[in-house]
């Protein structure tokens, strides 16, 4: 069962996103600064888009019922991040006391926002009455965080988490394993707190600084993981290349853990990546998607691809896989949402299931021509003309020749 956010005082692009989606208990919406004509307005500097976006989330929550007191992820998207610090200072004002309510919060530089926003927030909210702040003394809060994550009856959702100091800059510049261990480190004290382990998180969201940091990221990584997952059980993971985080920071990183079991789905039309990522994992009736990409399986192909390297040696498999539609945004986005659709399908579930995406676009691009892929795809493959909850922005680098990267959370029935 969903609601759906229908606000004429909210910018709408409903081709693309609805406004705010609710299901289950959980409720996702993306908002900015522009008004319903899709114009900023008097909202021209950093610290007056941000009012206006939270006054934006709050006009769609209501719409549902509920408040920003109900927020328990928030992700603050700048393309100017020497904007970080004013933005904070508006939600600290938002949410005083961080100990009763502050959303689990990421503050990302990114290459680009539509409409010229120079903020974008991306939120979810549960209308669960068994929630708790996570906050803990021995880990210093990255910038913009006031609590270190929080719970919602069994789904931990963790702030963003750096290997920054309590000056806000990383003890090791430049070393990208050190900080990767680090990061690593301090999302296992947090989730430790809970009762947890790294062992129970099941998604996450790597913002690295640049793919020149991937090699040394991934081996960390799965040397840390190791004991822990096994190489075909990793986290459903995206990686993604932003603009900034922050000085010295190579690396962010998003968790979201689960109290109780997990079931890993695979879908055989899709590329796997052992000792890298699951394609999903389903907690509850929950459907958590890797971020899909336009690599694809392709067993009779002598051509190589600079992705192989994704995988660790001993899993690496016999056939080759490649980057479908190189060049081609349109193409490279239904092969996207092709993957994504295998995989639902892999679960019993199809595109109607889908309430949540977040659209990652390589900067420079017309975007235009990956909305009429999406919207195409969508009206093709489901049966409701409503759209999902979600949003798309501007990244500095995807994996190697992919143009768009798609995430994707559903809402599986029974």
């Amino acid at each position: 069962m969903t609601d759906v956010v229908r606000s004429k005082e909210l910018f709408a692009e409903e081709p693309l996103f609805s406004q705010g989606i609710r299901a289950g208990e959980m409720t996702f919406l993306a908002q900015d600064g522009r008004g319903p004509d899709g114009l900023l307005g008097g909202a021209s500097d950093a610290q007056g888009q941000a009012r206006r976006s939270l006054e934006n989330l709050e006009t769609g929550l209501q719409a549902l019922g509920q408040g920003l007191e109900e927020l328990v992820s928030l992700t603050v998207l700048l393309p100017d991040y020497g904007d970080a610090r004013e933005v904070a200072a508006v939600l600290d004002a938002a949410f005083p006391n961080p100990k009763k309510a502050y959303p689990a919060t990421t503050f990302l530089g990114v290459m680009g926002l539509d409409g010229g926003c120079r903020v974008r927030l991306d939120a979810v909210a549960a209308s669960s009455p068994e929630r708790e702040q996570i906050l803990i003394t021995d880990v210093p809060f990255a910038l913009g965080n006031r609590c270190h994550g929080v719970r919602v009856a069994d789904l931990l959702f963790l702030s963003g988490v750096d290997a920054a100091g309590s000056q806000g800059t990383a003890s090791q510049p430049g070393n990208i394993e050190a900080q990767t261990v680090a990061v690593l480190d301090r999302i296992e004290t947090i989730l430790k707190s809970q009762g947890l382990s790294l062992g129970d998180i099941f998604r996450t969201f790597m913002f690295l600084r640049g793919t020149e940091h991937r090699p040394g990221y991934r081996e960390s990584r799965r040397k840390r993981y190791q004991g822990i997952f096994r190489e075909d059980e990793f986290p459903a993971n995206s990686g993604i290349y932003i603009q900034e985080l922050g000085p010295d920071i190579l690396l962010r990183s998003v968790a979201i853990a689960y109290r109780k079991g997990k079931t890993y789905v695979s879908s055989p039309k899709v590329w796997q990546a052992p000792g890298s990522f699951s394609q999903a994992i389903r907690v509850g009736n929950w459907l958590f998607l890797a971020g899909q990409d336009s690599i694809g399986l392709n067993p009779q192909s002598e051509a190589t691809t600079d992705h192989v390297d994704l995988l660790s040696p001993e899993y690496r498999p016999t056939f080759r896989y490649q980057t479908e539609a190189v060049g081609d945004l349109e193409g490279q986005t239904e092969v996207a949402l092709t993957h994504i659709k295998d995989i639902l399908e892999a679960a019993g579930g199809t595109m109607d299931d889908v309430v949540k995406t977040t659209v990652y676009l390589v900067a420079g691009q017309d975007r235009s021509r990956f909305a009429a892929a999406y919207q195409r795809f969508f009206m093709a493959h489901r049966s409701s003309s409503t759209m999902p909850a979600g949003l798309s922005l501007e990244v500095k680098e995807l994996a190697p020749s992919c143009l768009v990267e798609v995430d994707a959370l559903a809402l599986l029935k029974g």
